[in-house]
């Protein structure tokens, strides 16, 4: 089995994950670096299709994976409204942007994981790995 294969930590079911990015091309990517490690995933185009897809699926969300900027609603308007529907969820942010110039702007809490654009598969997975091993949820201040 991979290091990186979330049956290790998480015995019984694969963990879910709801993937949000814009880029068709980075979606795809993103998907299939996930889905070879056996994360179950459900993927949006930005996050008004996201908040679609956790109300009609029926099964847990572990971890969302979303960009940042995105058209129709961003990311952190995306976590603020998903923590209300599924409060356990974790959240990783990714951009292209560098983490001081958004955490400059208040948009991203500080208890959310965050990965700069472009990463490595390897950094991808051991951020969404940490993410699910912590054992207090993310709060949304406001």
């Amino acid at each position: 089995m991979d290091r990186h294969s979330p049956q290790q930590e998480f015995p019984g079911s694969p963990r879910t994950v709801l993937l949000v990015e814009d880029d068709a091309q980075v979606r795809r990517w993103i998907h299939g670096q996930l889905e070879r490690q056996g994360y179950n995933l459900l993927e949006a185009c930005d996050g008004v299709d996201a908040l679609v897809i956790a109300e009609l699926h029926r099964g847990p969300i572990h971890i969302l994976v979303t960009d940042v900027v995105m058209p129709r609603m961003n990311g952190p308007a995306l976590v603020k409204t998903l923590l209300g529907l599924r409060p356990a969820v974790r959240v990783l942010f990714m951009s292209g942007y560098p983490a001081p110039i958004l955490e400059s702007r208040e948009c991203l809490p500080s208890e959310a994981g965050y990965l700069q654009k472009p990463f490595r598969s390897e950094r991808l997975l051991e951020k969404i790995e940490a993410l699910l091993a912590e054992s207090i949820p993310l709060e949304l201040n406001g």
